[in-house]
């Protein structure tokens, strides 16, 4: 069953659909829609919460707003939370049942089995210098400006990088003429909207992925990298720092509102031991996130929802899902 407007008919379409299990993203009208069904057709309902709504610059907490998704959460069956602050804002905000939230990624990054391409347009990049690309929609809240501010300071104060910028949108010819305007245009190769073959390519070619958005939930793209081992130098305004990504470990998180110190984090690159270290620990990030674990992970709370329901108390699979969540 295929939703895309969120209209008054979507509760007919739920109440005529047959499955015995509906998946919700986040909460909302969708949510409550699927929710209210659950009157006339019995069914189970799981929704997968991608973060608390902080890093969109929202505060998650107006008054409608939270009631609507309060109401909506009482048909919930089960949650799968993204994030520990996705959790937390479940619990402490809609005031879900610790007992119904999982805390497990449910993003997915790119499958192994997926051929990687190099881009149409390359320039090769000076031998030893660190190639690190930026993907995403070129918007103002991407923070991709200050990103190729830091280029143009890393330039100046160490040494030569390449930029491989991939995406479209408004802001992509302010961004070719900052590029200009900086003395980075030859470094900084806006290679456009690419398919995931081409994106993948381009994650395993560079040092690092850099995602200096200034709002995000999570950022499909973090997951992607951290999936092919690759480290992730990360905005800390989004629900990825300090959850998917961890400074130091499989990445380096720092504020890009200070060009110098994104600047120094790029630089940081150029030591042999650093760029193993984070390497390494993308690597051991990547398994939780491929998608036959992420596939497995969602498969498993519909098992476990599907058996609750057959058998409300005593469920040995519910038991076992509770002592995987106290663990958690």
């Amino acid at each position: 069953m295929s939703l895309k407007l969120v209209s008054p008919r979507m509760l007919v379409r739920f109440a005529r659909a047959t499955e015995d299990i509906a998946i919700v993203y986040e909460l909302g009208l969708v949510g409550l829609y699927a929710g209210l069904t659950k009157l006339v057709r019995r069914r189970g309902l799981i929704s997968l919460v991608e973060g608390d709504y902080r890093h969109l610059g929202r505060t998650g907490t107006a008054r409608v707003k939270v009631a609507l998704r309060r109401l909506a959460a009482r048909f919930v069956d089960l949650f799968i939370a993204n994030s520990a602050p996705a959790r937390d804002y479940l619990i402490d905000t809609l005031k879900v049942p610790r007992s119904r939230v999982v805390l497990g990624p449910w993003l997915a990054g790119l499958p192994a089995d997926l051929p990687a391409r190099a881009p149409a347009v390359m320039i090769a990049t000076p031998e030893g210098a660190p190639l690190f690309v930026c993907a995403g929609r070129l918007i103002a809240p991407k923070g991709v400006d200050l990103l190729i501010e830091a280029i143009a300071i890393h330039q100046r104060q160490t040494r030569p990088c390449t930029l491989w910028v991939i995406g479209d949108g408004p802001e992509r010819e302010n961004l070719v003429a900052l590029a200009r305007r900086l003395g980075v245009a030859d470094s900084v190769i806006f290679l456009g909207t690419v398919d995931p073959g081409t994106l993948k390519g381009a994650l395993q070619s560079c040092d690092a992925l850099v995602f200096p958005t200034l709002q995000d939930l999570v950022g499909r793209v973090v997951v992607e990298a951290l999936t092919l081992g690759v480290p992730v130098v990360l905005s800390p305004m989004t629900g990825a720092a300090g959850t998917v990504v961890q400074d130091g470990v499989n990445g380096l998180i720092v504020d890009p509102r200070d060009p110098c110190e994104l600047a120094t984090a790029l630089a940081r690159f150029a030591e042999p031991h650093t760029r193993m270290a984070l390497r390494d620990g993308a690597r051991r990030s990547s398994d939780a996130l491929a998608p036959d674990a992420v596939a497995a992970r969602i498969l498993r709370a519909v098992a476990v929802v599907r058996e609750q329901r057959r058998s409300p108390t005593g469920s040995a699979e519910w038991e076992e899902l509770m002592a995987l969540k106290t663990k958690a």
